[in-house]
């Protein structure tokens, strides 16, 4: 299988105290079947942007574009038309039943569909309604 993942999933790998599931499942998968949305990228850069300067902060900037940024070079998926039209139909199908999903996690979930990718998250609840299989390695 080849999965998505998700900001949080990320953003697990450099917690101060990060769940031992998820680091244990992430360390379980070979890494070529794991990807990121370019999403994820610009949300983990505006995570680091807000901290306040530290040496906390310098150290997960260097993180990312010093490590995961390279280890991941190949496997970072863009915004493409194939993801767009996705989304449209995604969103138009989720307004008819009534239902909303903010555009950030619209945008991977539609990304983790175009690709045919498991979308790896702990916000279960929030991609429920996206119509994309989802794996949650807290649990």
């Amino acid at each position: 299988m080849k999965y998505l993942l998700d900001t949080c999933v990320i953003s697990e790998m450099v917690r101060k105290q990060p769940n031992r599931k998820v680091i244990q499942w992430l360390e379980s998968i070979d890494e070529d079947n794991l990807f990121l949305s370019v999403i994820t990228v610009g949300e983990i850069e505006k995570g680091v942007a807000k901290l306040s300067d530290s040496i906390r902060k310098k150290k997960i900037s260097e993180w990312l574009h010093e490590d995961l940024l390279i280890r991941f070079q190949k496997r970072i998926l863009l915004l493409d038309i194939k993801v767009m039209i996705i989304w449209g139909r995604q969103l138009a199908l989720l307004e008819q039943k009534g239902r909303t999903l903010p555009a950030i996690d619209s945008l991977i979930a539609a990304t983790a569909s175009s690709h045919e990718l498991v979308l790896v998250t702990r916000n279960t609840t929030d991609f429920e309604s996206a119509n994309v299989e989802i794996f949650n390695p807290w649990k």
